[in-house]
């Protein structure tokens, strides 16, 4: 059985444009949630931790919160499937936030990135996965996503999964 997710948006404040944002993850949220739940669990064969997410709407860099009692904050002005996109990347970090505790060898994109890619193919198929790791890896300055997703991509689905696996101790 699949964990049961809600998620609260809000927008940082009565801006126009925030609130039609919140109106579109809502719709994501609503129609896909429970299908991006199971693609989580399905293909990692863990659990979310978390029951409900709080998310911030707001212009700036999009962050999954640095632990459960943080809001998780999402871009408003992103495309629709930029949205979707994101919203699953965030999401997979705080899906992480028990396991990153215990994982030492890598950092918290490359441990996303070792099942982000097959989330997204499950969800909307390998031309959205591969349009939205473009997207990733162009963006500069802030993390080293073109590199990351260079070494996870070179993996194969096979390793990467094998890897997780490993990383959760349930790889006999």
């Amino acid at each position: 059985m699949q964990t049961p997710l809600t998620i609260k948006f809000e927008p940082a404040d009565d801006n126009k444009e925030l609130i039609e944002a919140v109106k579109e993850y809502e719709e994501i949220w609503n129609k896909e949630g429970e299908k991006i739940v199971s693609a989580f669990e399905n293909i990692t064969g863990a659990k979310f931790i978390e029951k409900e997410i709080r998310v911030i709407v707001y212009e700036g860099i999009s962050r999954s919160g640095r632990s459960v009692d943080d809001p998780m904050r999402l871009r408003a002005s992103y495309p629709k499937d930029v949205k979707k996109a994101t919203l699953i990347h965030e999401l997979g970090h705080r899906f992480l936030f028990d396991i990153e505790s215990k994982e030492q060898d890598l950092d918290s994109h490359q441990l996303l990135f070792l099942f982000l890619y097959d989330i997204w193919t499950e969800l909307y198929g390998e031309e959205f996965a591969d349009k939205q790791v473009a997207i990733e890896s162009a963006r500069k300055g802030v993390y080293d996503y073109e590199g990351t997703w260079e070494w996870a991509l070179s993996l194969g689905k096979e390793n990467r999964n094998e890897m997780f696996l490993d990383i959760l101790g349930q790889n006999s």
